[in-house]
């Protein structure tokens, strides 16, 4: 959900009418003479930024260390830096993107960790604030203006910026060209679909996603207007599952029933992949990790957003962002921005990134590039991101997945009635945090 902010002005009146407006009119030219010098001061500040950062050079003799999870991109990464680069060493090692973070809590203070790291956006936040990352000060300004907002959100905390963002994930609707002509725009028109194509006897379903995973069925929650963990999706006081809008979304989400009448046990990952693979199914919900599957199965495929609600609103899914950080440890901060910066920016390292795993780069302007705007499937993920919150990185979302999930089971299964299952999550999850204050 996008974030506003709001400014307010206070008038104070005089004794007198004629006071009164000579007061307001000083003070009507006052705030337009002060906005004005606030206006030129950050535009002076972001133009100072900028030409600070094109003036950036790496520390002399500075040689740099690269953790990354794909070694087709680890080969070629190095090739492209030193285009820019050739006097700055860098070595690449194969370290998964889950696993970074911890790696670099212990290598890091021996002198072995790397310069920079991609880590999912979840693990900033916990690095961030136990000092394992730098932050961004010299490309604050930067990273705001280039990058996608939801994914300047997931690399900010507490105010300030510790990553540039890198690639985006989130869910969307996969369809079979050899069973859909026209995709459905609206969860009307599924449901309508649904009714004179599945025959659960011959197990043959309109629609198959992990229906009952958290994850996935979050958005139909938040396209009624849910918001977890409050407006900024920070506060771990406000998982807001009394709400009337998760309510009307759970009553929502507890019709997919109809669509896909499977029990939860059998809305699986393994159903979905198999049935899609094997062009048994019109409709999935999966995300682009499942591209290159159902391409190497020789399904006829396309992607398209999620479709809208009875409401009008799109489903607003969890995403998550890949993020280049910085060590704290690095001996060559200017040098690992620098790194981190192209990356995150440069097109060719884009295209590496696009060649070598088919993701979504984060740069508003490789929306733009040739390879993205071509792809049959990308920008309908990009899409969908427009309609999406990074999944929220405070350290209480571990508290929120098992209750979460078992209220969505309790509700398919028809063992709770939405606003049960919703209470008995909302119980649970606040037992689960005092049980970690104790």
């Amino acid at each position: 959900m996008k974030k506003t902010a709001k400014k307010a002005l206070a008038l104070f009146l005089g004794a007198s009418l004629l006071t009164s407006l000579t007061a307001c009119g000083q003070k009507e030219a006052s705030s337009k003479s002060e906005e004005s010098s606030t206006s030129a001061s950050e535009t002076s500040a972001s133009a100072s930024e900028s030409s600070k950062a094109e003036e950036l050079v790496p520390e002399e003799g500075a040689s740099l260390k690269l953790w990354y999870d794909n070694e087709d991109y680890n080969e070629k990464i190095v090739e492209i830096w030193n285009k820019k680069y050739p006097n700055v060493e860098l070595t690449v090692e194969k370290v998964g993107t889950t696993d970074a973070r911890a790696k670099l809590e212990t290598d890091g203070p021996a002198g072995q960790g790397a310069d920079v790291l991609i880590v999912p956006h979840d693990h900033v936040s916990v690095a961030a604030e136990s000092g394992l990352f730098l932050e961004m000060d010299k490309f604050t300004n930067e990273i705001k203006e280039k990058f996608k907002k939801n994914a300047v959100d997931a690399v900010t905390y507490k105010g300030k910026i510790y990553a540039f963002p890198f690639s985006v994930k989130t869910i969307a609707l996969f369809y079979n060209k050899a069973l859909v002509s026209e995709p459905v725009k609206t969860w009307d028109e599924m449901r309508e679909f649904a009714k004179s194509y599945n025959d659960p006897k011959n197990n043959k379903f309109a629609l198959l996603w992990q229906a009952t995973d958290a994850y996935f069925a979050h958005g139909f929650l938040a396209g009624y207007g849910y918001q977890i963990f409050g407006e900024k999706h920070d506060d771990k006081t406000k998982i807001n599952w009394d709400t009337p809008e998760a309510l009307k979304g759970m009553e929502f989400y507890a019709t997919l029933r109809d669509i896909y009448p499977v029990a939860s046990q059998d809305a699986t990952w393994d159903a979905m992949n198999s049935m899609f693979s094997a062009g048994q199914a019109p409709y999935v919900i999966t995300g682009p990790w499942s591209i290159k599957d159902f391409e190497k199965a020789g399904v006829d495929f396309g992607v398209v957003e999620l479709p809208t609600l009875p409401n009008g609103n799109h489903p607003i899914t969890f995403s998550t962002v890949d993020t280049v950080c910085v060590s704290s440890f690095t001996k060559y901060p200017i040098a690992s921005m620098l790194l981190a910066q192209m990356i995150a920016e440069n097109e060719d390292a884009l295209k590496l990134l696009y060649d070598t795993k088919n993701e979504l780069p984060a740069s508003n302007e490789a929306s733009g590039y040739d390879f993205i705007k071509n792809d049959k499937y990308l920008p309908a993920v990009a899409k969908q991101f427009d309609y999406s919150i990074p999944m929220p990185y405070i350290p209480e979302m571990s508290n929120v997945w098992t209750p979460y999930a078992k209220a969505f089971v309790a509700v398919w299964d028809k063992v709770q009635t939405p606003e049960e299952a919703l209470k008995a999550a909302m119980d649970e999850f606040n037992s689960s945090l005092n049980s970690t204050l104790k």
